[in-house]
C-alpha cells in the first residue's frame, strides 16, 4: 500500500503538489488582502471623510465615491497580500513537516518554488490591471459624482437673500427665479489692483467637471470697478452676459483631475513622448541663442579692441559687449529643463514597479518561510508586516530622491524590488550552504 501511494504521488506531480500549494496559497492570499484592503481602505475613507460630511452628500453618492475609490487600494494591497501569502503558506509547510514530506517523496524544494512564482505573477498582473485599466476610468467617474455632489453643495450654500465668501469675492444673493440664483450681487477685493461691484439681473452657477471650481453665469450686467490711488478713478460698465470663476476648494488627495497617477501607462507614454520632443525643441532653441549669443560676443570684442584699420573703442561697444556676455551666460547658466517630465517618468514606471513587487516578493518569501521553525502562518505574516513596512519605506524614499534629484526615475522606482531580488538570492544561497553543513 505504501510503494503504491508513493508512485501515486511521484505521478500526480506537478499537478497534484501545484494545486495543493496553490489551494494554500489563495487561502493565505485572501486573509492577507483582507487585511491590507480594509487598512488602505480605512485610509482611503478618511480622505474622504471631511469632504463628504461638509457636503452633507447622499448616501448613494457617497457610497459611490467609495466604490469609485477600490481600484488604487486593490492596486496597493494585491503585491503585499502576495507577500504575506507566500511567507504563511511556505513558512506553515515548513512548520508542519509538509516539505520534508515532499522531499522524501523526490519534490525537490526547488520544485516546490514554481507554484510560488505562478501566483506572484498572477498578483502581479491583478494589481496591474487595477492600477492600468480600473484606476483611470474610476478616477474618471469619481471627478463626475464629485462634481455633481459640489454642485448641489454650491447651490444649496447660494440659497437666496444669502451672503457667501468664496476666495476674494464676497457674494450676495436675492430672490430666486425658476430655479437660478436670481439676482447677484458679486464684491471683490481686488488687493492692489481695482475693487469691483458686480449686479445682475439673474445668475446661475454651473461647476467644473473636476469639482474644484465654480462659475457664476450671469446676464444683464453693470460692474463699477474703483482704481484706489489718489485719484481714485472708477469705471462703470455694462455687458449682456459675465461668467466670473472662482475656486470652491482643493482637490481631493488622490483624485486631483488628469493627474499623472490616474492615467494609464498608454496615456502616460504619449504624454511623456510629447514633453520629451518639447524639451528637446527648447534645448535646441537655446543652442542656437547661445551660438548667436557667441558670435555677437566676439564682434563686439573685434570691435572693443580694433584691429588697423578698424574704427577706434567707444563706449556703446563696451555696453554692447557686456550685454552681449550677459546673454551668453544666461543661455550656458539655466539650461532648459521640465520638472513634470521627471514626474511624469515617476508614475509611468512607478506603473510597473509596483504590480511587479508581487512576482519579486514571491521569489524571497519562498526560502524566508522555510527558515522558520515554530508558529506557522503567524510567523509568516509578521515577516510580512515587517517587510511591507521597509518596502514602502523605500518606495517613498526613491519617489522622493527622484523628485528632488537628478536620479533616473527608473532607478529610483525600480530600486526597491532589485534590493528584494538580491535578498532573495542571498537568502537561497544561505539556506543552500545550510543544508550542505548538514550533510
Amino acid at each position: 500500500m505504501a510503494r503504491r501511494t508513493d508512485a501515486a504521488i511521484s505521478r500526480g506531480f506537478p499537478f497534484t503538489a501545484l494545486f495543493y500549494i496553490v489551494r494554500e496559497f489563495c487561502l493565505s492570499f485572501a486573509i492577507s488582502f483582507l487585511f491590507f484592503f480594509v487598512v488602505f481602505f480605512i485610509n482611503q475613507i478618511l480622505l474622504l471623510a471631511e469632504d463628504i460630511l461638509a457636503k452633507s452628500a447622499p448616501l448613494d453618492q457617497t457610497l459611490l465615491l467609495l466604490l469609485y475609490s477600490l481600484p488604487s487600494v486593490v492596486a496597493i494591497a494585491a503585491p503585499f497580500s502576495a507577500l504575506a501569502g507566500a511567507l504563511m503558506t511556505s513558512a506553515r509547510m515548513n512548520t508542519d513537516n509538509e516539505i520534508l514530506a515532499f522531499s522524501a517523496v523526490g519534490i525537490s524544494p526547488a520544485a516546490l518554488y514554481a507554484p510560488f512564482l505562478i501566483m506572484g505573477l498572477v498578483a502581479s498582473l491583478l494589481s496591474f490591471a487595477a492600477n492600468d485599466y480600473f484606476l483611470p476610468r474610476s478616477a474618471v467617474a469619481f471627478r463626475k459624482v464629485y462634481g455633481q455632489l459640489v454642485a448641489r453643495s454650491a447651490s444649496i450654500e447660494l440659497t437666496p437673500y444669502s451672503v457667501k465668501r468664496y476666495s476674494q469675492a464676497v457674494v450676495v444673493t436675492g430672490a430666486g427665479k425658476s430655479g437660478d440664483i436670481g439676482d447677484i450681487l458679486l464684491f471683490e477685493s481686488g488687493g492692489k489692483t481695482a475693487d469691483k461691484v458686480m449686479a445682475a439681473g439673474r445668475a446661475s452657477i454651473v461647476i467644473d467637471p473636476s469639482g474644484n471650481g465654480a462659475i457664476i453665469k450671469m446676464t444683464d450686467v453693470l460692474e463699477h470697478s474703483v482704481v484706489l490711488t489718489e485719484d481714485s478713478k472708477f469705471s462703470v460698465s455694462r455687458a449682456d452676459t459675465l461668467f466670473y470663476r472662482f475656486v470652491l476648494k482643493e482637490p481631493i488627495v488622490g483624485f486631483s483631475g488628469n493627474s499623472p497617477s490616474e492615467m494609464s501607462s498608454g496615456d502616460l507614454l504619449a504624454n511623456l513622448r510629447k514633453k520629451k520632443s518639447t524639451l528637446e525643441a527648447r534645448k535646441r532653441d537655446v543652442a542656437k541663442q547661445s551660438a548667436e549669443a557667441r558670435a555677437r560676443m566676439m564682434d563686439d570684442y573685434r570691435q572693443k579692441d580694433p584691429l588697423p584699420g578698424n574704427r577706434p573703442d567707444s563706449p556703446e561697444n563696451e555696453k554692447r559687449l557686456q550685454r552681449s556676455i550677459t546673454v551668453l551666460r544666461q543661455t550656458q547658466t539655466s539650461p532648459p529643463s521640465d520638472r513634470s517630465l521627471q514626474i511624469y517618468e515617476l508614475e509611468y514606471n512607478k506603473k510597473f514597479a509596483i504590480p511587479a513587487a508581487a512576482f519579486f516578493f514571491s521569489l524571497l518569501a519562498f526560502p524566508l518561510g522555510l527558515g522558520t521553525r515554530r508558529a506557522g502562518r503567524t510567523a509568516g505574516f509578521g515577516m510580512a508586516l515587517l517587510l511591507s513596512t521597509l518596502y514602502w519605506g523605500l518606495l517613498f524614499a526613491g519617489q522622493t530622491a527622484g523628485l528632488r534629484s537628478r536620479i533616473p526615475p527608473a532607478l529610483a522606482m525600480w530600486a526597491p524590488n532589485a534590493l528584494v531580488l538580491v535578498a532573495a538570492i542571498l537568502a537561497w544561497m544561505i539556506r543552500h550552504k545550510g543544508q550542505r553543513r548538514s550533510i
